[in-house]
C-alpha cells in the first residue's frame, strides 16, 4: 500500500488540461465485497471521456486509477489504495471499461467503510481534488458466515465470467492453449495435469493469472472463461486452433497402473475429506457401499476401486481414471507425448522450440518408501490412516491385476510407444 502524498494541481506540468476533466467521469458497482485472508476485490470501472481530448497514457505518464479509503463518518484514512495504470488510450465520447483490485490493509480494516475512485497524475494529483464530481464511492461489504467453496466461487465470480462454454464436447473443450506461444496443452488427469496447466494460465495471459492459481487452476478454468481453454472461445475459432498444424501440441501420461494408485491414494484415502475431491468420489464410494449415506471414515478398497472400474464403460469413468488414450481422439497434428518421467525432457523442448523457461513440478505427488505393504489392496482407507509411507507398488498383488491390463490395454500400448 502506498501512503497518500501531498499532491497539488499543477496545470502547466502535465499534458491534459485542467478543464478537461470537468466531463470525464467514472462509475463502478455501489458495492464491493471483500474476501479471503487479504481483504480482497476485484471491480468493473467504466471511465467515460466526455471532454474533446484523448486520455492517453502513452501521452500523459503516471495516469493510473486508485482509490482512497473512508471511515463511518467519511473521513479520509491515511492510507492509499492500490494504483491501477489506464490499461489504453480513451477517445473524446469513448467508454473504458477495465477491473482494479481493491484491498484493504489490517490497520484500516475494521474502520473503512467504502472507498473513493478517482483517477491519479502520479506524483502530481487527484483528479477529483479538482472536480469531486469526477469520483465514484463504493460501499465495502465483509461477508461472514461463507464455506470456503463459497468464498472461492464468490471471489472468482468478481474476476471472470461463469457461464458454460462453447459447446465443444470433451476432451476438446478442456485443452488450453497460449496463442501468443502457438502452444497447446491436452490435460490429463493425475499426470502432472495441476502444475502443466499453472504454466499454461501463465504462458496465455489469463487476467490475474496469480490469484487464478491463488483461488485452484483447476477450479477456475473449470468454472469460468478464463481464455486458457477452447471452451471459452467463439466455436469457430476454437475449431481453427484444433485443427492447425501451427502450434507445438503436447501432453503428458503416465504408466496406467501408477495412475490409478496415485488417483486411490489421493482422492479416496488421504484427501477422502476433502470436497473437492467428493465431486470424484462420492458416486464411487456410494456404489460400492450400496448407498447415498456413504461411510467416508471406513471408505473402501484399492479392489473395491477397480471392481467399480470394470464393471463401467470407459467413457462413462470419472477423467482422473479414464482411459489416458482417449484425452487424445480426433486431436491432429499432436507433435510430442512425454511420460511423467520425462518432464525434464519436455522443459527442454519448451526452451529449445519456443524460447520458454519453466521449471515444472509435480504437484499432489505420492508419498512413498521402499516398504512393502502386503495386502494392501484389500485394506479400507481408514487403514491407511495412521500408516507410514509405503510402495504403492504394493497394490500391485490385486486379484484384478490382468482384469486392470486388459481394460486398459491400449493405455499400457500408448505409455509403451510414447517418449
Amino acid at each position: 500500500m502506498n501512503t497518500t502524498a501531498a499532491d497539488s494541481p499543477d496545470p502547466a506540468s502535465h499534458a491534459i488540461a485542467p478543464e478537461t476533466w470537468r466531463t470525464v467521469t467514472l462509475d463502478a458497482p455501489d458495492t464491493l465485497a471483500l474476501y479471503g485472508a487479504q481483504k480482497r476485490g476485484h471491480l468493473d470501472v467504466t471511465l467515460t471521456n466526455g471532454s474533446n481530448q484523448p486520455l492517453d497514457p502513452a501521452s500523459c505518464s503516471g495516469l493510473v486509477l486508485s482509490y482512497r479509503m473512508l471511515d463511518a463518518h467519511g473521513a479520509l484514512l491515511e492510507l492509499e489504495g492500490v494504483r491501477t495504470a489506464l490499461t489504453g488510450a480513451v477517445a473524446p465520447g469513448a467508454r473504458h471499461q477495465q477491473k482494479i483490485t481493491v484491498i484493504i490493509p489490517g490497520a484500516a480494516l475494521e474502520t473503512a467503510v467504502a472507498i473513493r475512485i478517482s483517477l491519479l497524475v502520479e506524483g502530481q494529483y487527484w483528479v477529483d481534488s479538482l472536480h469531486p464530481a469526477h469520483a465514484k464511492m463504493v460501499t465495502l461489504e465483509k461477508p461472514e458466515g461463507l464455506t470456503e467453496a463459497e468464498s472461492r466461487l464468490a471471489a472468482a465470480s468478481q474476476i471472470w465470467p461463469q457461464r458454460q462454454g462453447n459447446g465443444m464436447r470433451w476432451p476438446y473443450g478442456t485443452i488450453m492453449v497460449s496463442e501468443r506461444h502457438k502452444l497447446m496443452y491436452i490435460p490429463v488427469a493425475k499426470c502432472a495435469c495441476t502444475s502443466l496447466k499453472s504454466m499454461m494460465v501463465e504462458l496465455a495471459g489469463v487476467d490475474r493469472a496469480a490469484i487464478a492459481l491463488e483461488l485452484g487452476v483447476h477450479f477456475v478454468t473449470d468454472r469460468f472463461n478464463t481464455g486458457v481453454q477452447l471452451k471459452d472461445k467463439p466455436i469457430d475459432e476454437a475449431r481453427s486452433i484444433l485443427a492447425s498444424d501451427q502450434y507445438f501440441k503436447f501432453s503428458v501420461i503416465r504408466d496406467p497402473f501408477e495412475r490409478l494408485v496415485s488417483a486411490y491414494l489421493e482422492k479416496f484415502v488421504y484427501k477422502r475429506h476433502s470436497q473437492r475431491n467428493l465431486m470424484h468420489t462420492r458416486p464411487v464410494i456410494s456404489h460400492v457401499q450400496g448407498t447415498a449415506d456413504i461411510d467416508l471414515q471406513q471408505g473402501i478398497s484399492f479392489d473395491q476401486f477397480m471392481e467399480y472400474i470394470l464393471g463401467q464403460d470407459a467413457y462413462d469413468l470419472d477423467a482422473h481414471w479414464r482411459p489416458q488414450h482417449l484425452y487424445f481422439r480426433g486431436v491432429p497434428h499432436i507433435s510430442h507425448i512425454y511420460r511423467l518421467e520425462q518432464i525434464a525432457e519436455l522443459e527442454q523442448d519448451l526452451l529449445q522450440k519456443l524460447g520458454i523457461t519453466v521449471k515444472l513440478g509435480h504437484e499432489n505427488k505420492t508419498g512413498k518408501s521402499a516398504l512393502r505393504l502386503p495386502q494392501a489392496s484389500s485394506f479400507r482407507a481408514c487403514e491407511f490412516d495412521d500408516r507410514e509411507a509405503f510402495d504403492p507398488e504394493s497394490f500391485m498383488t490385486t486379484p484384478h491385476a490382468d482384469a486392470i491390463r486388459q481394460y486398459y490395454r491400449e493405455d499400457f500400448e500408448f505409455y509403451k510407444a510414447a517418449g
